[in-house]
């Protein structure tokens, strides 16, 4: 879930609470009407993302500094004269008032994007460690078995102990938690669906509902838990195949928004111009 925070006027706070609470990715943490007194109704809530009005910047803007220091910011406007300001304030995203939906869902996506492209980076980086490990599943604890992870089709919770279900039907038991399982696993290919099952995403055959049947364990439809259900599928919708949308005309804010884009990139091109005249 992507956790936002709403600073702006009436009508801007109104229009986007409707859309966070609406959207499948985000989340409504707060918002202020106006330029709130005190941030730290902010500062504590620490958002993933703080829409805000250009309208309620002022001269001193150390409130704003802080709040980068943790949330990404998207600025929000009813034109683009303050796109410049916003970008080197490393917004990023600037949005022109009276945001429409498809522009908002746009927003979000570009962030989820760029989030993906972190974890991603940061999951490269310590993948060799989670190719593979060790358990230990004989009962005197002695013998030390090696489990690869793209062997591994899902894994169950018993009373004090787990089940691995690997491929060929093989099976192994540990002692282990299915917290400390979870975490030795790498994010981007299994899930938790269910507090008595971890499943690999690539061993999946059929989604069927909310039952999940693997590679090689036809017979098990596995259930996926309330708690769990929301974030599983919306890292399957990821994975989906879309439609192609129809050739769409872009309304009066779109089509400010693209322009903004291609001036944005002109001005870019010329201050690097500048920068080298100079030397």
């Amino acid at each position: 879930m992507i956790s936002c925070y709403v600073i702006g006027e009436l009508h801007t706070v109104e229009l986007l609470c409707v859309y966070l609470s609406d959207y499948s990715l985000t989340e409504l943490k707060g918002y202020s009407i106006h330029r709130p007194e005190s941030f730290d109704a902010v500062y504590a809530i620490r958002p993933d993302i703080v829409f805000l009005d250009v309208a309620l910047l002022g001269v001193n803007n150390n409130w704003l500094e802080r709040i980068k220091q943790f949330s990404s910011i998207a600025f929000i406007s009813e034109n683009t004269d303050m796109a410049f300001e916003a970008f080197e304030s490393a917004a990023f995203d600037y949005l022109i008032s009276p945001v429409t939906y498809n522009r908002f869902v746009k927003s979000i996506n570009k962030f989820d994007h760029m989030r993906q492209l972190v974890q991603a980076v940061n999951g490269t980086k310590k993948q060799h460690i989670v190719d593979s490990f060790f358990i230990k599943a004989d009962s005197k604890g002695v013998k030390e078995f090696l489990i690869k992870c793209d062997e591994l089709v899902y894994i169950e919770a018993m009373q004090n102990y787990v089940v691995l279900y690997m491929e060929n039907n093989q099976r192994f038991s540990c002692h282990n938690t299915m917290k400390e399982m979870e975490d030795s696993l790498p994010g981007s290919s299994f899930s938790r669906i269910h507090r008595s099952y971890i499943i690999n995403d690539e061993k999946i055959k059929i989604i069927e509902g909310n039952m999940v049947v693997l590679e090689g364990y036809e017979e098990h439809k596995l259930l996926v838990g309330n708690t769990y259900r929301k974030a599983f599928f919306e890292k399957k919708v990821r994975k989906t195949i879309k439609k192609k949308a129809g050739v769409q005309i872009l309304s009066c804010p779109r089509l400010a928004s693209v322009l903004f884009a291609f001036v944005g990139i002109l001005m870019e091109v010329q201050a690097i111009a500048e920068f080298n005249l100079q030397f």
